[in-house]
């Protein structure tokens, strides 16, 4: 396996925003009195939303045998859409902060913008979802500004494994800026801690 095919695998869409939605559940959760109680609730509901993820993403394929516009994409974006509209509800119905729900607010809302982009330019859901993560968690902290180097090397191997063209994976950064410029926009996030969180 060359070096580009690893780091497409490591970072696929599924695996980094899980990792960016632990590390934001964490950071979350700093600011906040807690304890093992506190965090085992927020772990067993981003798990339980992962596996409804993962069931829509692989089970509903194989389950109906149907063709749909997009592929493995739309199930992918679909998934998350489920996914993160659970975690999303969960964060709120209990009052857990501010952080995590406008997160699961956008990752829901780069997917359903996802699934209709798609069909009609294959842009690299690698780098899309990859930039719109690691830009909140950059607007959230600019501590987490490294998670900036992830997209920008998807750009280059998604290139190189030749899964997409340097336009749709240039272009995936563009559709992520659009996304996070909307964020900043609704005021979603600050720079630096939610005022919540303070």
């Amino acid at each position: 396996m060359s070096v580009s095919e690893m780091f497409s695998t490591v970072f696929a869409p599924e695996l980094f925003v899980l990792l960016t939605t632990v590390s934001l559940t964490g950071y979350e959760l700093q600011w906040q009195e807690w304890g093992w109680k506190e965090l085992v609730e927020r772990v067993a509901v981003v798990v339980a939303a992962y596996t409804l993820a993962f069931v829509v993403y692989q089970g509903v394929p194989s389950a109906v045998s149907i063709q749909v516009p997009g592929g493995d994409d739309f199930f992918a974006s679909t998934g998350l859409i489920v996914g993160f509209a659970m975690i999303w509800f969960a964060w709120r119905s209990r009052s857990w902060g501010e952080l995590v729900p406008a997160y699961s607010a956008v990752i829901v809302a780069t997917s359903v913008v996802h699934l209709v982009v798609v069909p009609f330019w294959d842009v690299s859901s690698h780098v899309v979802y990859a930039a719109v993560s690691s830009g909140f968690l950059t607007l959230a902290d600019r501590r987490f500004a490294v998670f900036l180097l992830v997209p920008l090397g998807l750009v280059w191997s998604r290139v190189a494994v030749e899964a997409h063209s340097v336009v749709e994976s240039v272009g995936g950064l563009v559709f992520a800026a659009v996304i996070v410029a909307i964020t900043v926009l609704g005021r979603n996030v600050s720079t630096g801690r939610l005022a919540t969180a303070k």
